[in-house]
Formats: structure tokens, sequence, C-alpha cells
């Protein structure tokens, strides 16, 4: 029986989301399967992931045009390419073990520093292991790009261009989407989920969320939609961010409107099969996951660099609205919920563009590169 090995970075985000997904989706495919999903950032580096992980979050928090400033340059990858190439060097010794132990039939790496690592191990040991690179946004990063890779997997054209703009084959890419969870394939009736999680099935919802990490200003969102005149509910999801949970919790008896706060939670996708808007910020999986459920989205707030080439491309393809500053969410919002021909027309784009089979299709790619 195949056996399967998945990295991604940290325990939360995107990356991780995704290798989540897949290895849902492999086992729903074959049960008889041996899938293993590894934060490969703590397992090479275990004592400096913490730091990394504290490193990344307070720039995008704090400094985020620092990271825009940085990220997917030439220059910044040329300056740091001899400490990239030693630190994936040091990956070989844990690499050998994993290989020694599990004996996988194929990696699957759903970020760019597994898979530079996996590649130059390949290269370095004569190593013919399959290594499936699965990017998780519209436009990968030049990160990605190693000859040793022997499948891409994008989510759109453009970003099959990018690639073959850097090199790549085009027949080593494959347009499947963004993973997503194979729960997103059923639809759930609006009155059962507002009686599962309290909703008001009689109003319209809107939904801010800022992906598994919680990031964003909710805050101010929320006391942006409190000032619209129409009537619906608010529902919030807050991630991993514990102290934004608890402020809502405290607060929400003070707005007028209904107000709804979740933690991290596994009910997205009947959350969105509720909603008719989602406020976000711009991530991979949250973005797919709303296209894929067919929800009207307004973006705010994109991280500079991998979110905000999101946006360009789904404003390209006139699947989104971007709120240029946090106070024009009110006026965008108010707009939708009395023009419903515009809303609709979103809703209906999205689900135009949208893989809601993804993982599957990403599953059956990787059945056909390792039968």
């Amino acid at each position: 029986m195949k056996n399967i090995q998945i990295l991604h970075i940290s325990e939360f985000g995107g990356h991780s989301k995704a290798a989540q997904n897949l290895k849902e989706a492999l086992l729903y495919k074959n049960p008889q399967l041996t899938v293993r999903s590894l934060n490969g950032l703590g397992y090479f580096y275990p004592r400096g992931e913490k730091m990394i992980d504290f490193i990344y979050t307070s720039t995008i928090k704090h400094f985020p045009h620092l990271w825009g400033k940085a990220y997917d340059r030439k220059k910044v990858q040329d300056a740091l390419a001899p400490y990239h190439k030693l630190v994936n060097k040091c990956t070989f010794k844990k690499l050998n073990e994993l290989i020694a132990e599990h004996n996988p039939d194929c990696f699957v790496a759903t970020q760019a520093f597994p898979c530079g690592a996996i590649a130059d191990f390949k290269a370095a040991r004569n190593i013919k292991i399959p290594l499936v690179a699965v990017v998780t946004d519209y436009h990968p990063h030049r990160y990605w790009v190693h000859p040793q890779v022997d499948r891409y997997i994008v989510a759109c054209e453009e970003a099959k261009e990018a690639l073959t703009a850097q090199g790549v084959g085009a027949e080593k890419v494959k347009i499947l989407g963004i993973p997503i969870s194979v729960q997103f394939l059923t639809s759930y009736p609006k009155e059962e989920v507002s009686k599962e999680l309290g909703f008001s099935n009689g109003l319209p919802s809107v939904l801010v969320m800022g992906g598994g990490l919680g990031l964003g200003p909710f805050k101010v969102i929320a006391q942006e939609l409190e000032d619209i005149k129409e009537k619906f509910q608010i529902i919030v999801v807050c991630g991993r961010n514990k102290s934004l949970y608890k402020w809502f919790l405290k607060n929400k008896s003070k707005f007028n409107k209904p107000i709804f706060a979740f933690g991290y939670t596994n009910h997205i996708h009947k959350i969105m099969d509720f909603v008719d808007i989602i406020i976000t910020k711009g991530g991979g999986i949250t973005i797919s996951e709303a296209l894929a459920k067919g929800l009207c989205i307004v973006v705010s707030n994109p991280i500079p660099g991998q979110e905000e080439l999101n946006v360009n491309y789904l404003l390209k393809e006139k699947a989104i609205i971007k709120a240029d500053h946090v106070s024009h969410i009110s006026d965008i919002v108010n707009e939708l919920l009395r023009d419903q021909k515009k809303l609709y027309s979103l809703r209906e784009r999205a689900k135009e563009i949208s893989f809601i089979d993804s993982s599957l299709r990403i599953v059956d790619a990787i059945f056909e590169l390792i039968s």
C-alpha cells in the first residue's frame, strides 16, 4: 500500500490547513493509504521554529510593508541563496532518517521551504521519490522553483504562466485549485445551520474572518458594520486569536446588531453556507473556501506580498471587491445589501472560478504520478 508524506510549516495557518485538507482527501479516496503530515520547520529545526514563527507573525502584524518589500524579490533571493542552500543541507540527516523509517512513495509540500529542502536533497543524493509542490496562493513566488519538483499544482492559468516564465516545463504544471476540505462538497440548508449554531434565519449575514491566525482589524470592521442602517447579523471567526475572541464575547452586548463570535472552529463550511457576504484579508485557503461556497467576497487589509497578489488576480477576474481602506467597508456592504442583483452577480462569479473539489483533483494527480 502506498505511503504519502506531506510537509508544511507551522502548526497553524494556510500551509498547515492545506496539508490537513490533502491528508483528509487522500484517506477519503483510499482509507488504506498511509499518510503522514509533518511540520517540516518543527521537524528539521525544533529549537528555532517558535522564534521563526514569532518573527514572521510580528513582521506581518506590525511591519507588513517591510515584508512586502522583501517578498519574492530576485535581489533578496540571490543574496540569501548561499544561506538557503546551507539551511537546506542541514535537513539532509533528518530526511535520511525519515526515508529510512517510513519509506515514502511520494513527498507533497504545501510550503516552499520543505519543498526546497526535499528538492536539494533529491539532487544531492540522487533520490527518485516524486515531489509534488502544492502552491497555496494564486501567484507562486520564485522560492518554489526547483528542477527536482516532479509536479506543480496551482490555482489558475496565471500561476502556471508565472512558473513557466521561470523555466518550469508546462507539462509539470496542473491547474487544479488550492486544496480545501472535502467538507465543502456538502451543502447545508440555512435553516439547519441556524438551528445548530444559533443564528437568525430571517436576517442577511456578514462573516468577518482573517484565517487561522485571526489577523486583521476585526474590532474596527465590526464597528463599521454596526453603523450601517440595514438590518443584518454579524458573524466573527477569530481563529487562534484568543484575546480577540474574548473581546467579542465581552463586548457583543454593546452592539445593536446581532453578533456571533467563534474562536477556531470546524464549522466554517457550514457558516459559509449560511452567510451572504464575507470580509477577509486575502489568504489563499480562506478565499478558495469562500469562492467554493459562492460568497460575495470583500477583501480588506491583505498582507503585502502573497495576499496582495491574490487580491490583484481576483480583481482582474471580477470575483471580489476590495476595500482600499477599512472605513470604506460600510459603504460597500450597505450597497451590496441594497443591490441584490450585484450581490447575486458576485456570488455567481465566485462559483464560476472556484474548484470546490480541488483536494480530490490533487489526490488524483498524486495517484497518477505514483501509479
